[in-house]
C-alpha cells in the first residue's frame, strides 16, 4: 500500500502544475523557489545565504539548464574553487537530471518507508509521513491524506544542514520559458572557461 501511495503521489506531482518554496541545503544554505508544469518544464531559483548570489535551474524533457553562477556555487560547496568570468554570468550549462527526469527534483524515492511518528499537518491539511535515508542524507516527505496524495512538504538533512520545502498552488497556471540556445553551453565548455584557483 505504501509503495502504491508513493507511486500515486509521484504521478500526481509529475502531471500537475505546482509551486514550492523554502530553504535549501545546497549553496551552503539559502532560499529556493520552484515552479513545475508538465508541459513547460521546471524552473528553480535559489539564493545563497552565504554570498547573496542568486541562480536559476531549468529542466525540460531530459535536459537541465543550470545558470553558471549557481553551478559555480555548487562546485565551491564540493571543494572546487572556481570563478565565473563576467561574460558567462547569464549563460546556462547543459546537463541531465537523472533517472526520473525533471521529476528527480521533487520525486519521493519508492524505497521510502512510513514514519507515523512524524505525521503532521501542513497548511491545515493532515499528512502522512514517509522517510528515506542514505548515509548522512535523510528526507521526510509529508503526503496529503484524502483523495489527492499531493506532496505538501519535504524536510531534508544533508551533512548536518537542514531545509524545509513547502508545496502549494496545485493546478495553477505558470509561465516557464527555457533559456535560448545562444545562452547555453556544455559542461566541458564551462570547465574550460571558468577560472580555477
Amino acid at each position: 500500500m505504501d509503495a502504491l501511495k508513493i507511486q500515486d503521489t509521484n504521478f500526481l506531482m509529475r502531471s500537475t502544475p505546482f509551486h514550492a518554496s523554502g530553504t535549501t541545503t545546497a549553496l551552503g544554505g539559502g532560499d529556493q523557489e520552484m515552479w513545475s508544469d508538465p508541459k513547460q518544464g521546471l524552473r528553480l531559483k535559489a539564493v545563497s545565504s552565504k554570498t547573496g548570489q542568486s541562480g536559476e535551474l531549468f529542466c525540460h524533457e531530459g535536459t537541465t539548464y543550470t545558470s553558471a553562477p549557481l553551478l559555480a556555487d555548487a562546485l565551491r560547496q564540493s571543494g572546487q574553487d572556481v570563478t565565473v568570468p563576467p561574460e558567462l554570468t547569464d549563460f546556462y550549462v547543459l546537463g541531465t537530471p537523472g533517472q526520473q527526469g525533471c521529476a528527480s527534483f521533487y520525486a519521493i524515492p519508492e524505497t521510502a518507508k512510513p514514519a507515523p511518528d512524524q505525521d503532521s499537518t501542513v497548511n491545515s491539511h493532515k499528512t502522512y509521513a514517509v522517510a528515506a535515508a542514505s548515509g548522512p542524507t535523510s528526507d521526510v516527505y509529508q503526503i496529503a491524506t484524502g483523495e489527492n496524495f499531493y506532496l505538501l512538504q519535504l524536510q531534508s538533512t544533508r551533512d548536518g544542514r537542514t531545509s524545509t520545502t513547502t508545496y502549494d498552488s496545485f493546478g495553477d497556471e505558470f509561465s516557464i520559458t527555457m533559456p535560448s540556445d545562444d545562452k547555453t553551453m556544455t559542461m566541458n565548455e564551462f570547465r574550460r572557461r571558468v577560472t580555477k584557483h
